[in-house]
């Protein structure tokens, strides 16, 4: 059985760390041949070319892509009755079509654990810094409901890179969580906040948890912390220990999310293919089947009215960057 991985041709780490994450599970993968194509980015044109290219030769396809692209890849995949695998958490992608799974962790189950997560710091005072874009903007509202919902006195605002940090009335955040995606807007409102308080811990998404984010980062005063779905140094569960050591023996030192959801993607299309004999139309009953599939970013448990098979909160965590070395805060 092949399946292909496509991924837009880019340096973006994103799409580079889950294809890396599913080409590493594909080897390890007994009767699967992995094919890895690459398209331009944000040319739905040459992504159905591409898919066109393979499209007699496979079973199923990985998009290591984004929102867009996995929503056109989705409706390519139904076309032509591929079994099609994407990480992103976002609803617009799936449209209801059967051939389509997606396995990110939805912002609201993300949102809930991580004010989880703050409440066990005993931090009461919380700033969010967002972005302007219409994604972190969602992501800081629904953030700002599950804290609240804690007790926790909670304030919102709009960051730019030109402007301060604004501490309104004397009020003092007790933790400052930065929701940007950008490594180097990210990095600019770190420089700005650290001009005003060099004493409040930050906190980033797990999307920037990645060692370019780190190396730039550097001996930056003062403590960052990351949302993370591992504890560094140790309590991981099998699947994320088999994970790890295949990581490691390709010399990835930072395993990321991006790098566990393309692991996952393809070994949950491995597992419904290999149970299907190849067929895509029977792995799709036996994805929706039910059937817990354990993998490094969590348990999915898909069924017919849901293709994220998203039920709890995952495995949340957050991590300190001390010292040059990652730590369960």
């Amino acid at each position: 059985m092949r399946i292909l991985l496509l991924r837009p041709e880019s340096d973006d780490p994103s799409p580079i760390d889950q294809a890396l994450g599913a080409r590493l599970s594909g080897r390890v993968s007994a009767g699967i041949v992995a094919t890895e194509d690459v398209f331009q980015r944000d040319d739905s044109g040459d992504l159905a070319r591409k898919l066109a290219l393979w499209q007699d030769q496979i079973s199923a396809v990985i998009g290591a892509t984004n929102v867009p692209e996995s929503t056109h890849l989705g409706e390519l995949a139904a076309k032509s009755n591929l079994l099609c695998f994407v990480a992103n958490n976002n609803t617009i992608v799936w449209q209801g079509r059967r051939q389509l799974f997606h396995i990110g962790l939805p912002t609201s189950q993300t949102t809930a654990a991580v004010a989880a997560l703050i409440a066990k710091t005993n931090r009461r005072r919380i700033l969010l810094l967002h972005d302007r874009t219409e994604f972190q903007s969602r992501v800081a509202s629904t953030m700002e409901i599950a804290l609240k919902s804690r007790g926790m006195d909670t304030r919102v605002e709009p960051a730019s890179t030109e402007e301060s940090v604004p501490f309104a009335g004397g009020w003092k955040p007790d933790l400052i969580y930065v929701i940007f995606s950008s490594e180097p807007r990210a990095l600019r409102i770190t420089q700005t906040v650290r001009n005003t308080a060099l004493d409040i811990p930050l906190l980033f998404g797990r999307s920037l948890l990645r060692e370019s984010f780190l190396t730039s980062l550097g001996n930056q005063p003062g403590e960052c912390w990351f949302v993370d779905m591992f504890h560094r140094n140790g309590s991981q569960t099998p699947a994320q220990r088999k994970f790890f050591q295949a990581m490691a023996a390709s010399g990835v030192t930072l395993p990321t999310a991006n790098h566990a959801f393309g692991w996952d993607g393809m070994a949950h299309c491995v597992a419904a293919l290999n149970a299907a004999r190849g067929d895509p139309s029977c792995a799709i009953d036996y994805l929706e089947s039910g059937v817990t599939l354990e993998g490094a970013s969590g348990a999915c448990v898909f069924s017919r009215d849901n293709h994220n098979g998203r039920f709890e909160p995952g495995p949340h965590t957050i991590t300190r960057w001390h010292r040059q070395k990652l730590e369960d805060v």
